[in-house]
C-alpha cells in the first residue's frame, strides 16, 4: 500500500428528508409548504402529519380535518375527500455533505 500525501482530518455530513408528494407541495389551506409544519402547529411547536387523498392532493392533517367537517370535498379539485395514505409512508430521504 502506498502512502497518500493527503490526510482527511474532518468530514461534515448532513441528512434530511422531504415528502415525495404526488401533486402539490403546499397546503392550500394554511399556505405553508408541506415539508414544514402547518401555520397552526408552528406556533405551538407541534409536528404536523400530512394526508393525501384519493385525488392525490395533500394537506396538513390539522388543516384538512376542519375543512372536511364542513365541506366533504377536496379544496383543490372538489373530488369527494377520502384519505388515500398518510404521507409518512412516502418519504424520500436525502443525504449530502
Amino acid at each position: 500500500m502506498t502512502s497518500s500525501p493527503f490526510v482527511i482530518k474532518k468530514v461534515n455530513m448532513f441528512s434530511g428528508w422531504v415528502y415525495d408528494l404526488p401533486k402539490n407541495t403546499e397546503c392550500t389551506i394554511c399556505r405553508c409548504n408541506l415539508n414544514t409544519h402547518s401555520l397552526y402547529y408552528q406556533e405551538k411547536g407541534i409536528h404536523s402529519r400530512v394526508l393525501t387523498g384519493i385525488c392525490q392532493h395533500s394537506f396538513h392533517n390539522e388543516c384538512i380535518e376542519p375543512w372536511i367537517k364542513k365541506n366533504k370535498h377536496c379544496p383543490i379539485c372538489s373530488t369527494k375527500w377520502q384519505v388515500k395514505t398518510e404521507v409518512s409512508e412516502i418519504v424520500r430521504v436525502t443525504h449530502g455533505q
